[in-house]
């Protein structure tokens, strides 16, 4: 039998419009399952069966009702059940005063019978409180009045007297227009075990790392719908009266923004969610809860310590004659153009050559190991939370070991990049398509390209020198003032006249202020042949 995924999402939304429809479809689900319950089914039973299986499409079809990820499992029968229940903020007026009523009679004598016990009578009004309380909804307090497992969008801990302002928040969100979305989350307990977040001693559940990923799951349901929620709001429960832990769900737009569709001649807001959307909350959830998000960023620095060390030994490893080797045949294998020495236009032999030399580089490389091991335990963990997948490309390990953008294909294309370096630079850097490995011996490509690379930078720095030594002298060559020609100063003394013009400077003073100057110039010429 194959197992299933470690946390499954159920899905549904209804609009105001289809609640009517809603009840017939909860009917025949509870008929259909009632049919599949019996051991044997007579040919009436076995028509009715298929008249329900009819209805149940027809309904579903009609009034987009959604449910995702569903099978004949147990754990999914009872996220499916907890979806059909009548939930706290479902009651009317009347039956709410008799849920909270319930509530804190329970309260008391659950508290009376924890301090010093109850008598017979109390006993049995205890028996009696539970039971009609659980007809009306499912929800349990602790002793300080917080509702065990109950949280919402703007509160980690809800007491009984906020339960009326969140239904509230709730009904008037639908009376306003607004789809509810219920969903279910399902978990295997022994998967949460594994993972610490269910002790599996005294059965405590990590609810606060519970409330985390369901936060981070409506946020990306509230960011991935389009338009985006306006004024989201919702509501959590975590059910623990099953085999396996659920949470429910409920959310609203407290003010409404959905398009309107017209479904059997009546209007109604879209409620459907992409399938994207729903995979979306459903890996952020169980991203959080577990902690891949921190395994991610680990894999991400590891890769990026693999790539520099491949770079690294490739220089340190290609005055290796065993490595050269290696490098030439695989050079003698790519084509003429340096700009086809992509690994993903390289074919499978020599992609395979490619890595061979990679796997030479990181041979004793630490980085490498860890990020394989993390690669392996990444791949178990993502197995369990979704189900072991038949197609190849889901195959999380194999994707990121030799997928188009994998470990090999990424340390692949820095190997070949730094190959196109050294070959430009044996060529001179020249744009136009010269490639040494055309004009050398296949067997001696990379001893060719080392001493041109190693004869041209030896020239670069005898020009440099020799560049630099003519700088030198041209910087200790005597300098020579300007020289002004006798029309120039003309000029300069006629924008003077025009300066002092503009100042209205009478003829006296401009003549003494050129007298002035004459006197001044005499000076500094006396002054300079002393």
């Amino acid at each position: 039998m194959k197992k299933l995924p470690a946390i499954i999402l159920t899905s549904r939304f209804s609009t105001p419009t289809s609640h009517h429809a809603y009840g017939k479809y909860l009917g025949y689900i509870a008929r259909k399952e009632a049919l599949e319950a019996k051991e044997y089914l007579s040919e009436t039973e076995k028509k009715e069966l298929a008249q329900v299986d009819e209805r149940i499409n027809s309904l579903n079809e009609k009034n987009n009702f959604e449910f995702k990820e569903q099978g004949n499992s147990d754990r999914q029968k009872s996220a499916q059940k907890i979806l059909h229940e009548k939930e706290f903020y479902n009651l009317n007026d009347a039956e709410f005063d008799k849920y909270l009523g319930y509530m804190i009679r329970k309260e008391a004598l659950n508290k009376k019978a924890n301090e010093g016990g109850l008598n017979s009578e109390e006993r049995e009004e205890l028996v009696k409180v539970n039971t009609a309380a659980k007809k009306i909804g499912e929800v349990r307090s602790t002793k300080e009045k917080v509702l065990d497992g109950v949280f919402s969008s703007d509160k980690d801990l809800v007491q009984l007297k906020d339960m009326d302002y969140i239904r509230k928040q709730l009904n008037q969100a639908q009376k306003k227009g607004s789809v509810l979305w219920q969903d279910v989350i399902s978990f295997d307990n022994e998967f949460l075990k594994k993972q610490k977040i269910l002790d599996a001693q005294t059965g405590i559940l990590n609810e606060d790392e519970i409330q985390k990923a369901t936060k981070k799951m409506q946020d990306v349901f509230e960011k991935e719908m389009d338009p985006p929620l306006n004024q989201m709001y919702w509501v959590a429960s975590i059910h623990r009266n099953t085999d396996n832990v659920h949470i429910h769900i409920a959310t609203v737009e407290r003010e409404p923004r959905r398009q309107s569709i017209e479904r059997n001649g009546q209007k109604q807001p879209k409620g459907r969610r992409k399938q994207s959307t729903i995979d979306h909350m459903k890996s952020s959830f169980a991203n959080e809860l577990i902690g891949t998000n921190e395994l991610t960023k680990i894999l991400s620095i590891e890769r990026q310590n693999i790539r520099k060390a491949v770079q690294k030994n490739l220089a340190t490893n290609i005055i290796n004659e065993d490595f050269q080797k290696e490098i030439n045949r695989f050079m003698s294998t790519l084509p003429t153009s340096r700009r086809e020495w992509n690994y993903n236009k390289l074919n499978s032999s020599q992609q395979k050559s490619l890595n061979k030399i990679v796997d030479h580089l990181l041979s004793d490389n630490k980085d490498f190991q860890d990020w394989k091991n993390n690669v392996l335990k990444m791949q178990e963990t993502r197995v369990a939370l979704y189900g072991k997948s038949k197609r190849n490309t889901k195959n999380y390990a194999s994707n990121q070991m030799y997928g188009k953008e994998g470990i090999y294909a990424r340390n692949g294309n820095a190997l070949l990049h730094d190959l196109r370096e050294l070959d430009k630079k044996a060529n001179g850097n020249q744009r136009h398509r010269i490639n040494l490995k055309d004009k050398v011996r296949p067997e001696q490509y990379v001893q060719s390209v080392l001493n041109e690379v190693q004869s041209k930078a030896k020239n670069y720095k005898n020009n440099s020198r020799k560049h630099a030594k003519e700088q030198n002298k041209a910087t200790n060559r005597p300098k020579h003032l300007p020289r002004i020609t006798k029309k120039q100063l003309q000029k300069i003394a006629s924008n003077q006249e025009k300066v002092w013009e503009k100042q209205h400077v009478d003829f006296k003073t401009r003549k003494a202020l050129r007298e002035y100057e004459k006197m001044q110039r005499a000076v500094e010429h006396d002054l300079d042949n002393i």
